[in-house]
């Protein structure tokens, strides 16, 4: 690594006004110098689209897309296309990054030989950037076992090298439940993902994107179920476009498979007891298989 790689961050904007100015400031300010931001607008009717052609005309390293709205997916997806850059970042519009942020995964990424992903911790906050009581600050464990059914990257700390993206680019899926549940699941499959424990981020908690479950243990257990059957039907969806674009790891593609005729007997008993599959938290690990028990995980 010579520290004068470029990156890449891609950042999908929609009605995102409220907090997208500070988003920017915090990039600018970023210690890593060589960037690049790209940035699509997903058809926004507010203020947004002003915001991003004000920045985008003070700042040359700033690039501004307009677009019709198509969803957040695709929308990362075309901006994916369009990066060319040593490594590339995911970014979201509401957040505040740290100022090392990007040099931290850079040089983590840059370790590796073949192709990798970056993904990391964050610091809860609310709208105004308080912090929350509760924290996620676990050590994950990533892995292919674990892609295939929870994500753990998630797409505002996710980085990764050229190699990567390019693999990505040239297997775009017509379908992905999010891009960066598709990007940890091909990243695992294909090379390496690095999980790092210390946050670099802010990361705003509100509206439907607020953690926790109230009501004691059961009221948790509820709150964790009702939230792994939101996937029922798209990660079906998921893991069959998956296993049409990538195959030829044995082990992998058999677990795919595995975990899709667990739609029906005797594959619904086979799954319950495969370990080669599992979730970070133990309670999850447990719902999770309970759910596939009584179909309702695919």
């Amino acid at each position: 690594m010579t520290g004068k790689e470029k990156v890449q961050i891609l950042l999908s904007a929609y009605q995102g006004e409220q907090f997208l100015e500070e988003q920017l400031d915090s990039l600018l300010k970023q210690s890593w110098k060589n960037l690049e931001i790209l940035i699509r607008d997903d058809g926004s009717t507010d203020g947004t689209r002003k915001i991003l052609e004000d920045y985008s005309g003070k700042y040359k390293h700033i690039k501004y897309f307009p677009g019709k709205n198509i969803g957040v997916t695709k929308s990362f997806f075309k901006l994916l296309k369009k990066s060319d850059a040593e490594y590339v970042a995911f970014c979201d519009q509401d957040d505040v990054w740290l100022e090392h942020k990007v040099e931290a995964a850079v040089r983590k990424l840059a370790k590796e030989a073949g192709p990798a992903l970056y993904c990391g911790n964050k610091i809860l906050v609310d709208h105004t950037l308080a912090p929350l009581k509760k924290q996620n600050r676990h050590n994950l464990k990533p892995g292919f076992g674990n892609a295939a059914v929870e994500c753990i990257c998630t797409g505002c700390t996710a980085v990764m090298n050229r190699e990567l993206a390019d693999i990505l680019t040239a297997r775009l899926p017509e379908y992905a439940i999010l891009h960066d549940w598709w990007t940890y699941l091909a990243a695992s499959y294909v090379g390496k993902v690095i999980f790092d424990s210390h946050p670099y981020i802010l990361y705003r908690q509100h509206g439907g994107n607020v953690v926790g479950a109230k009501g004691g243990f059961w009221g948790e257990v509820q709150s964790k179920a009702a939230y792994l059957k939101k996937s029922r039907g798209k990660l079906k969806r998921q893991l069959s476009e998956f296993a049409r674009l990538y195959q030829g790891d044995r082990e992998k593609d058999r677990l795919v498979q595995q975990i899709l005729a667990a739609e029906k007997f005797p594959g619904r008993l086979r799954i319950l007891w495969n370990r080669n599959m599992y979730r970070q938290n133990a309670l999850d690990e447990v719902i999770m298989r309970i759910l596939f028990l009584i179909n309702r995980m695919l």
